[in-house]
């Protein structure tokens, strides 16, 4: 019987690199970062009074309440996809879908993909923050989601997405963590190919 200690659970990326503290931290985070803000517009939907001054109009057609909901599924898919990347699961194709069943997934796709979605993320909530700060300090005109509320709703809505805002730093740890995986996994194989029998 093995009594080796094991002191992390080897990587999907790399097969024999163990997952570093710091990169499971990561993900973590980047699954959970992103989920009160879900709840926040969850509840807006709902009726729950969040202070928004647009909630009437996106509970007030099948489309509009589509759009917010499919934005959420959008969010939670991309949030339990990055943290795959130390999981098991992330290295074969799902039983239940159909023709791709039980096939090994490259593990260099979902780095590309953690990549590009990395920068997606990074790029596009970058891109609001430096919108809404310019608005609120006066640079421009433009709407800012706090419009019309009240100190308690503004604590609310920055409690909600206070945590959103960090969420494309927890994917980029956690796609260079996936990396640094493959990297060491390449090494590791590499070595034991030219050491002597």
């Amino acid at each position: 019987m093995d009594t080796t200690p094991q002191s992390d659970s080897p990587s999907p990326a790399s097969h024999t690199a163990p997952v570093p503290r710091w990169m499971r931290l990561a993900a973590w985070a980047a699954l959970l970062l992103p989920l009160p803000s879900v709840a926040w517009r969850i509840a807006m939907l709902a009726g729950v009074d969040v202070g928004l001054g647009l909630a009437s109009f996106y509970r007030s057609t099948a489309q509009t309440v589509s759009y917010v909901l499919a934005l959420d599924v959008l969010q939670v898919l991309a949030a339990v996809l990055v943290f795959g990347l130390v999981c098991r699961w992330s290295e074969r194709v799902p039983r239940w879908v159909p023709v791709l069943r039980g096939r090994r997934i490259p593990p260099v796709v979902p780095g590309i993909l953690g990549t590009v979605g990395a920068a997606a993320l990074l790029w596009i909530i970058g891109t609001l923050l430096v919108a809404f700060t310019r608005a609120w300090l006066g640079i421009t005109d433009g709407w800012t989601p706090d419009e019309g509320m009240g100190a308690g709703h503004r604590a609310l809505l920055f409690a909600c997405y206070a945590p959103f805002l960090l969420w494309p730093l927890a994917v980029a740890a956690t796609v260079a963590g996936h990396w640094t995986g493959l990297r060491a996994g390449r090494a590791a194989r590499k070595n034991h190919a030219i050491s002597p029998r």
